[in-house]
């Protein structure tokens, strides 16, 4: 069942108090200089570039994960279905998604839900990062309600580089964010090898690309985080488009021994 009330922070964790407490101070600093935009609506929206209301807009509108809407989706990509019945017109026509075993986008990546993807990811509005973070923990729930308890999240890593080069990435932050608040565990046991962005190739590049480029890592960190492979793991990204990124790490995933791999996304592209 949802929860009625969008909470970015649990009243009980001592760092989302403090965490809270950091955002209401910019939110104070940033009505004294005029008020952040709204990227929807265009009203001024304080510290978050939601107002309240498209906050809640994009919390409803996600699609759920629960066992009892499995049906809107498609089995194997997780896209909404249209008229489709169990597997949607592209996975039918092309399977990519052969390793994984159950894969929950949560919105359409489209009209203003794409630039929200866009302000995050390109002009930085970490802001986003918390409102992603609780929208991502709500359907984590419910996933282990559907596959198990506490259900540890595999970040797909970045590219090498980016984040010295950026600062920042947003997988790993929204993943952060989760164990930070929630403690929910993280185990990061893939690594990038390839420097190319994947939003700049085709398909068929892609697939190719993402083949080579997901890959373990190395043992010493793959002691640290799972001396023992667990038995299930969720694999966390931002947008799925072809499924062939889902795909390599959840083919490299099993290869360490574990058995069943669940793909949580914020965005697909239909």
């Amino acid at each position: 069942m949802r929860d009625k009330k969008i909470s970015l922070w649990p009243e009980k964790s001592l760092m989302g108090f403090f965490l809270q407490f950091l955002f209401l101070t910019r939110s104070i600093l940033v009505w004294i200089l005029g008020g952040d935009l709204c990227l929807r609506c265009g009203e001024v929206s304080g510290v978050y570039p939601l107002c309240p209301s498209c906050m809640k807009q994009f919390f409803d509108t996600a699609l759920p994960v629960s066992e009892e809407t499995a049906s809107a989706r498609c089995s194997v990509c997780g896209k909404a279905l249209l008229s489709e019945i169990s597997v949607c017109t592209a996975c039918r026509s092309e399977a990519l998604l052969l390793h994984t075993d159950g894969v929950f986008p949560l919105h359409a990546y489209r009209l203003w839900k794409k630039d929200l993807l866009f302000a995050w990811k390109s002009e930085d509005k970490r802001t986003l990062s918390p409102v992603f973070a609780c929208m991502m923990h709500r359907a984590y729930k419910d996933l282990c309600s559907r596959f198990g308890k506490n259900l540890p999240l595999v970040p797909v890593p970045p590219r090498p580089g980016k984040i010295r080069e950026r600062g920042w990435d947003q997988v790993d932050e929204v993943c952060y964010y989760m164990h930070l608040i929630w403690k929910v565990p993280v185990l990061k046991l893939l690594v990038r090898k390839s420097q190319v962005q994947q939003k700049k190739l085709g398909r068929l590049a892609r697939r190719k690309a993402s083949a080579a480029s997901y890959v373990l890592a190395g043992e010493k960190k793959l002691r640290h985080y799972a001396p023992v492979p667990p038995e299930k793991v969720i694999l966390v990204d931002d947008v799925l488009t072809t499924g062939s990124t889902l795909n390599a790490c959840a083919e490299r995933l099993k290869s360490y021994g574990i058995q069943k791999v669940y793909a949580l996304t914020l965005f697909s592209v239909a």
